[in-house]
């Protein structure tokens, strides 16, 4: 019988060991928001814009860009008008996230846009099966360090 206590001890320390690892893994993951490889592909232009708010709390659709994330499209300091920005905004039956791809209030913010006229557009996400291209509201990145380098990644994979 001992040998099977041994066993036993060694199982269960092991499966003790496992459940400490996935709550560690769990409690200090990052839970900032995914730039989708998707949209990024979809995406014309990918810039930095500071997004300012009007005095109801929505976002001003005019966006003055910090950086431009690639060789293409405006140039920094440059304000383009980017026409569905107020549809990046939280709907009310959502729950609020405090780092979620939606407005959150005037900052600068990732902008994965594409040329429509004389305007610019967000990115919406390419069809997939299951998934009706353009549905659900466009997402947007708060610019933070880990979107910053989530974008750095993207362009050095070849997605320029």
């Amino acid at each position: 019988m001992t040998g099977a206590k041994v066993r036993l001890a060694v199982a269960l320390a092991a499966f003790l060991g496992w459940l400490g690892y996935l709550s560690y893994a769990a409690l200090t993951k990052d839970r900032g928001p995914v730039v989708s490889r998707a949209q990024w592909a979809a995406a014309t232009y990918r810039v930095v814009g500071k997004v300012a708010a009007g005095s109801d709390g929505q976002p001003l659709t005019a966006v003055t860009l910090t950086e431009a994330l690639g060789p293409a499209g405006p140039a920094a300091n440059a304000t383009v008008e980017v026409v569905d920005l107020k549809a990046a905004v939280r709907r009310p039956d959502e729950p609020p996230q405090p780092d979620a791809t939606v407005f959150s209030g005037p900052g600068d913010y990732l902008l994965l846009l594409v040329k429509d006229g004389g305007k610019y557009r967000i990115a919406d996400l390419p069809r997939s099966p299951g998934v009706e291209a353009g549905v659900g509201r466009p997402l947007i990145y708060p610019w933070t360090p880990a979107v910053a380098a989530q974008a750095g990644a993207l362009q050095r994979a070849g997605n320029p």
